[in-house]
């Protein structure tokens, strides 16, 4: 569990304590010079180790692994750390030095050379770096010197720095200013980049390059005070993205910032009648944002408290008028917020993550709930949406795993794609009567969903809008929808009724696939086109039967849509004309079946309609179908001749795939017929042998079209 090394040992030998999960503490003598690669390498429950100010190199993956690891002294001696010295070294808390021209000259192979990546606290001589002053003595700051020092506020960069090395301040989160003195002459590629928190640097005058991404993904940094001769441009990517996100850029030494913070914490950029608020640098964790920005409404900016994990609670008064993309997100510790009733619009993000907000009151003022406003917010039990709101974002509410129940106003005229996608919790929806789409996968998951009222206006239901909705029981779809989606009610194993209103035309692809205790539907005369597979594994559904095949219908019309085969031991069947649609895997290995009769409504013929009918011997297509699907007469060995009407214009691949006793094909019209983009002979295709082997081989495996 402990060693402690003699003091005539100068190095430690690569792998010497490998995998010893069980060592808890090392004592190293001054003696050593070297800690070589993986020495400590998978030391699991490794507390603490004193590295002795004779050591000048430690080795690749030294440390790699040390999980209780919870701080770590890097002495002034220390020259060079290996690749990966300190990777997976997840608890540590701390980093201790004494010298920072040491620490800046370091050699550090990667990121998990440099031990912050996990401690993300440096601390000199005891106390904790916040404003960091890089000494005289220092010329240049290494790679990787303080990457992810979550611990630093400011930087200023001493006079006699001349290069700052590439990742050398990259992702410190809460570093919010920068400034770089007039000796700085080039700054490293991905030197700042992701530093969140960054809302101002000054560019001194001696600088002449700038790295690629040097200041990319600072999404904060507003202002720029540029003494170099270099061109920085609003909104441009050149020269590392200095000038990306800027709002102000000042190229002399004496105009005033348009930065400027509270007594209490909170920092502003004022622009004329522009206020936002950039965020806040004190320690209050229950915030009541200012009344106001010298007397004007401000805006909440864009990542404001991105990731504020100590935040709990936050009301947001009436004079904010917008909360920007991310402006909370991360807020792991939220637990409620109040909007106040000036704010119009809610951002892509802005909660998204907060996993401890449980109530969030919405000001009547809001009109749009952005993309991702409070996807993952788990514990969110309650909201209520204002009648002001117009539109819910794609992915708004997703996996909000604790929301029982909402109700969206009448105000709101569209519901974006997967907005409630995945809320295991919610019980009921009320969709109101100014909404006029439900986007794709909008409460797709939601397994405790029993009832729903879709509103009056409603035109369409979006691709898997309810699917997988296990516990949704019954449905009534409004006369104002004209289409239902493909997988829009896939796997709503609970669903026994559903009413399909005369406004339907079009029913998609997977609809009601595997609604198992669906009883009963009825198919109304307006819908012209079914989807494959669209009620396959309804295993409960009452079907109407005619000569030897089950149908769906209406009153009236209750052959319209041929399902299935009454079972695969028929020898023969006629499709009457009322059909308009032969469905999925219908007669699908009717090894029996020698006859078919189709009737003159029939437009489609579905994926596997036939397949596998290997006694059957010929068929007539009527001039009424269009398509003929995947797989249709697949494995159809005894079917010798076949006639393509002139109306066909698509074949689906493997159509006639092992048809082998086809001889004969003859195509009605020859012309404009293409296989995968490549056009076919006319000529050819009007002899009936050549057409059968393009169809039964050569081109079986491409979809044939025809304009």
């Amino acid at each position: 569990t402990s060693v402690t090394i003699g003091d005539s040992v100068t190095s430690i030998g690569s792998y010497a304590f490998q995998g010893c999960s069980s060592l808890t503490s090392v004592t190293i003598p001054d003696s050593v010079t070297t800690i070589s690669d993986y020495v400590f390498s998978g030391c699991s429950g490794l507390t603490s180790v004193t590295i002795p100010d004779s050591v000048t190199s430690i080795g690749n993956s030294a440390f790699s692994g040390c999980s209780s690891l919870t701080s770590v002294t890097i002495p002034d001696s220390v020259t060079s750390i290996g690749d990966s010295a300190f990777e997976g070294c997840s608890s540590l808390e701390a980093v201790y030095i004494s010298d920072l021209a040491v620490w800046c000259g370091i050699q550090y192979s990667d990121y998990f050379a440099n031990p912050l990546y996990y401690a993300h606290n440096l601390y000199l001589d005891g106390v904790l770096v916040t404003e960091l002053v890089i000494p005289d003595s220092v010329t240049s700051i290494g790679i990787y010197a303080f990457a992810y020092c979550d611990s630093l506020t400011s930087v200023t960069i001493g006079d006699s720095v001349t290069s700052i090395g590439d990742s050398a301040f990259y992702s410190c989160d809460s570093l919010a200013s920068v400034t770089i003195s007039d000796s700085v002459t080039s700054i490293g590629d991905s030197a700042f980049e992701y530093c969140s928190s960054l809302t101002s640097v000054t560019i001194g005058d001696s600088v002449t390059s700038i790295g690629s991404d040097a200041f990319d993904c600072c999404y904060k940094l507003v202002e720029v005070r540029n003494l170099s001769e270099l061109t920085v441009t609003k909104g441009s990517s050149s020269n590392g993205y200095i000038g990306y996100y800027a709002l102000n850029i000042i190229t002399d030494a004496t105009t005033p910032s348009k930065l400027w913070q509270t007594s209490d914490g909170y920092l502003f950029y004022e622009d004329g009648e522009t206020c936002y608020l950039l965020g806040y640098t004190g320690s209050e964790t229950d915030l009541t944002l200012p009344a106001d920005c010298h007397g004007k409404e401000y805006d909440i900016y864009k990542y404001a408290f991105y990731y504020c994990s100590s935040l709990t609670s936050v009301t947001i008064p009436d004079s904010v008028t917008s909360i920007g993309y991310a402006a909370f997100e991360g807020c792991t510790g939220l637990t409620t917020v109040t909007i106040g009733d000036s704010v119009t619009s809610i951002g892509q993000y802005a909660f998204s993550w907060c996993i401890s907000l449980t109530t969030v009151t919405i000001g009547d003022s809001v009109t749009s709930i952005g993309d991702r406003a409070f996807a993952y917010c788990n514990s969110l039990t309650r909201v209520t949406i204002p009648d002001s709101v117009k539109s819910i974002g794609a992915y708004a509410f997703r996996n909000c795993n604790s929301l029982a129940s909402v109700t969206i106003p009448d105000s709101v005229t569209s519901i974006g794609d997967s907005a409630f996608s995945g809320c295991g919790s919610l019980t009921s929806v009320t969709i109101g009567d100014s909404v006029t789409s439900i986007g794709d996968n909008a409460f797709n998951g939601c397994s405790s969903l029993t009832t729903v009222t879709i509103g009056d206006s409603v035109t369409s239901i979006g691709n898997d809008v309810f699917s997988a909705c296990t516990s949704l029981t019954s449905v009534t779809i409004p006369d104002s929808v004209t289409s239902i989606g493909s997988y829009a009610f896939n796997g709503c194993s609970s669903l026994t009724t559903v009413t399909i209103p005369d406004s339907v035309t079009s029913i998609g692809s997977y609809a009601f696939y595997n609604c198992r205790s669906l009883a009963a539907v009825t198919i109304p005369d307006s819908v012209t086109s079914i989807g494959e597979y669209a009620f396959s594994g309804c295993d409960s559904l009452q079907y109407n039967e005619y000569d030897n095949a089950y149908y769906l219908g209406n009153t009236e019309s209750p052959y319209m849509i041929l399902v299935k085969a009454k079972d695969t031991t028929i020898t023969s069947v006629t499709i009457p004309d009322s059909v308009t649609s032969i469905g999925s895997s219908a007669f699908s290995r009717c090894y029996s079946l020698t006859s078919v009769t189709i009737g003159d409504s029939v437009t489609t013929i579905s994926d596997y309609a036939f397949q596998g009918c290997s006694s059957l011997t010929s068929v007539t297509i009527p001039d009424s179908v269009t398509s003929i699907g995947r797989y249709a007469f697949n494995g159809c060995s005894s079917l010798t001749t076949v006639k393509i009407p002139d109306s066909v214009t698509s074949i689906g691949s493997h159509a006639f795939e092992d048809c082998s006793s086809l001889t004969s094909v003859n195509f009605e019209n020859t012309v404009g017929w293409k296989v995968g983009g490549t056009a076919l002979s006319a000529t050819k295709l009007a002899d009936s042998s050549t057409a059968a082997t393009y169809l039964r081989s050569t081109y079986y495996n491409c979809v044939w079209t025809r304009k």
